[in-house]
């Protein structure tokens, strides 16, 4: 498949499911500090959000697997370091939180973190090596 196809399809799914995701996250942070649900209600509205996610890796898995191997090299590399951003800063906050009695990090920001340590990472493979971004 071509890349420009590939990345609108990319595109497309990403930004839909990440919508939903938002949206989905909103709606229960407000239902749950303004609305007194039963809590099998807040878990069972939880699983949108959840599904969105798996939604984004789904469409990044196989974005990766329609795009030519010169690309998929970047991408493969740039989600090792996307992964390794969040492996280092779990493990050594972990250690923080453990010796040092840092404040606990929710692991709700691991996902935007790992999305932001992959992009800066695509962008910068990408641009050393004359890829389209």
């Amino acid at each position: 498949m071509m890349y420009k196809q590939a990345n609108r399809r990319f595109l497309t799914v990403m930004m839909s499911a990440m919508a939903l995701f938002l949206l989905f996250s909103l709606l229960i942070d407000w239902s749950n500090r303004n609305l007194e649900l039963a809590a099998p209600i807040l878990w069972a509205a939880s699983l949108v959000p959840i599904a969105a996610l798996l939604t984004t890796l789904w469409a990044h898995w196989r974005f990766v697997t329609e795009i030519d191997e010169f690309l998929r090299s970047i991408q493969i590399k740039a989600i090792f370091v996307g992964l390794a951003v969040i492996l280092i800063l779990v493990s050594s906050w972990g250690y923080l939180e453990r010796y040092v009695d840092a404040p606990t990090l929710p692991m709700f920001w691991l996902n935007p973190i790992y999305w932001i340590a992959y992009s800066c990472a695509a962008m910068v493979f990408s641009r050393r090596e004359g890829a389209p971004l």
